[in-house]
């Protein structure tokens, strides 16, 4: 299976969630996405990660993620392009396949993926790299869940 990677734009991604990015005119963009939560009581870890990059050509994606109580946001601290895998689950709870979307980020975008999307490793394609994450945390082992594909899909980018 191909996924074929499309420049991320706000529009395009907006059914996972929002593009963290300001390319308008005004001088703050507010942002819904990265703190929604749909638990009380639940607490924000923030973390910085170390991204070890990836050619473009090797992104095997087979495990993706999500998390069923609370948005999760990368931020990049060091400007390098992303590959961002998103998915939706069906009215069964399990990734829908026809949803899965691949996206590449211009190296200064970040995202913050909806409550409960499916996604894998925000990867750096060009070079090493630093996020910030945000992820609420309910204390309670349940914050992440994870999915396989049958096989692994191959991340193209698409020449557009």
């Amino acid at each position: 299976m191909y996924l074929s990677a499309s420049t991320l734009n706000a529009d395009a991604f907006s059914q996972y969630g929002e593009v963290v990015e300001n390319c308008g005119g005004t001088a703050k963009q507010p942002l819904a996405t990265p703190f929604s939560a749909t638990r009380p009581g639940m607490t924000l870890g923030f973390t910085v990660n170390r991204l070890h990059h990836q050619p473009l050509d090797g992104i095997r994606v087979r495990t993706l993620e999500r998390h069923p109580h609370s948005a999760q946001t990368f931020i990049p601290l060091i400007p390098s392009r992303h590959v961002v895998v998103v998915g939706l689950s069906g009215s069964d709870g399990v990734l829908a396949l026809p949803t899965l979307r691949a996206f590449v980020t211009n190296g200064r975008q970040g995202v913050s993926y909806r409550t409960g999307v499916w996604h894998y490793a925000f990867t750096a394609i060009d070079t090493d790299s630093q996020v910030a994450v945000i992820l609420g945390k309910t204390g309670r082992d349940d914050d992440t869940e994870y999915t396989e594909l049958d096989r692994d899909a191959l991340v193209v980018l698409n020449e557009e």
